[in-house]
């Protein structure tokens, strides 16, 4: 006889769904008014599958997209459901997206509200508000500063075209996943106003990737200690410098993520599928970079060198942070994470410190480019894996840079 369909019932914002199993995927059963409803949840995970149907409640109890055709979808209307559906989207590899993605995305879509206007009907995007959007960002017009950074006296700067790029073409893709979806038996999104619009891209020779040097690392680091005494900026620089990893990666590290004994870095790389046996080749510890706090949405665990084991025992020495805590507390709160904002600016003003000219083009990233150009002659496969890159091709074409030495030694033939 077969097992019947696990099912069950939600009730969120006065609104009561019945979730049940159709194949392996999670679907929603609702009514409202006269009209029965069974939406995909985007999922086959249970637990994800209440997080989604208490966003797609809320979402109907707000009444904003029942009865919207497509001619008459509104910029404000396509980013609440966009918003509300970002917890089902998946990465490359399958996984959820990380934090540092969905804080882009909500950067995005604050930056096209204050440019067009939530009440602009979607298919109203044209070339002219393409340029419109385009010129204010590229003369900084346009910007994401917060009123808190202003405060501090930073202020919004022109972005490059590559910005203006990634802008366009994630707002196209927001787009095109909404035509995936139905409202009302009508497509939430029929075509796309972008299809045949066209903004400023960059080109390759005109692109500023900047490279930290040794000096200016060293140079950073003598201000650190008098910009955050608790030792925060001088570790995470130190991590960016000898991990090759993403800011965003590092600052959301928790204690429990360094690895210092080789049972604890078996455990964890079998965890992550890997052998066990691979913890005898990391005499210096390891680091567990959470899916989470990662670009690509992927788990890995990556050897630690001697200069970050180093680094991490002074500042663990000092800080003591022990167990699923932040690594690097933020200063009012120290049960949530050092913030991005802070900082950066606590790192440019150790750099003004140090007399070093602001690199065009980066702050944190010209470390993660520093560490890949100087591995450029070992194996691809280990380097992205170790710095935490999943497609070799970005690695070479973002990261990896012609440098004097090398160059020389190619002209020489040695």
């Amino acid at each position: 006889m077969a097992r019947k369909a696990k099912r069950w019932q939600i009730e969120e914002a006065g609104i009561r769904l019945r979730l049940f199993r159709n194949g392996r995927r999670w679907w929603a059963d609702v009514r409202v008014g006269g009209d029965r409803r069974r939406l995909s949840l985007g999922t086959i995970e249970k637990s994800m599958a209440e997080t989604n149907a208490r966003a797609l409640a809320k979402e109907i109890a707000a009444q904003r997209l029942l009865g919207v055709r497509p001619d008459t979808l509104t910029l404000g209307q396509l980013f609440q459901w966009y918003g509300g559906v970002m917890a089902s989207i998946l990465n490359k590899k399958g996984g959820p997206v990380s934090a540092a993605w969905k804080q882009a995305a909500e950067m995005r879509i604050a930056l096209f509200i204050a440019a067009w206007g939530e009440d602009l009907p979607v298919v109203d995007i044209d070339q002219t508000r393409a340029n419109d959007y385009a010129a204010r960002r590229l003369s900084g017009a346009l910007s994401p500063l917060a009123p808190e950074d202003t405060k501090h006296g930073r202020q919004s700067r022109p972005v490059r075209a590559r910005t203006v790029d990634a802008d366009m073409v994630w707002l196209k893709s927001v787009i095109n996943y909404g035509r995936k979806y139905r409202r009302n038996g009508q497509p939430l999104v029929r075509g796309n106003p972008l299809d045949g619009v066209s903004w400023p891209r960059e080109k390759r020779e005109n692109e500023r990737r900047p490279r930290a040097s040794a000096a200016r690392y060293a140079a950073t680091q003598v201000h650190t200690d008098a910009i955050d005494p608790a030792g925060r900026l001088r570790c995470a620089l130190a991590l960016a410098r000898f991990t090759g990893h993403r800011e965003s990666a590092i600052l959301n590290l928790w204690a429990s993520d360094i690895l210092l004994s080789p049972e604890r870095i078996a455990s964890a790389l079998a965890a992550v599928g890997r052998a066990e046996a691979d913890a005898e080749h990391m005499p210096h510890g390891a680091v567990l970079w959470r899916a989470r706090n990662d670009k690509q949405g992927v788990t890995h665990v990556t050897p630690l060198s001697r200069a970050a084991r180093d680094e991490l025992d002074l500042y663990l020495r000092q800080a003591a942070r022990v167990g699923d805590v932040p690594l690097f507390p933020a200063p009012r709160n120290d049960a949530v994470p050092l913030g991005r904002r802070l900082a950066s600016r606590w790192l440019l003003k150790a750099e003004h410190i140090a007399g070093l000219p602001k690199l065009e083009g980066g702050l944190w990233h010209p470390y993660r480019r520093a560490w890949a150009t100087e591995r450029k002659g070992l194996s691809d496969v280990d380097v992205a894996a170790v710095g935490g890159w999943t497609d070799v091709r970005t690695m070479h074409r973002s990261y990896q840079q012609s440098d004097a030495a090398t160059m020389q030694r190619v002209a020489e033939g040695t």
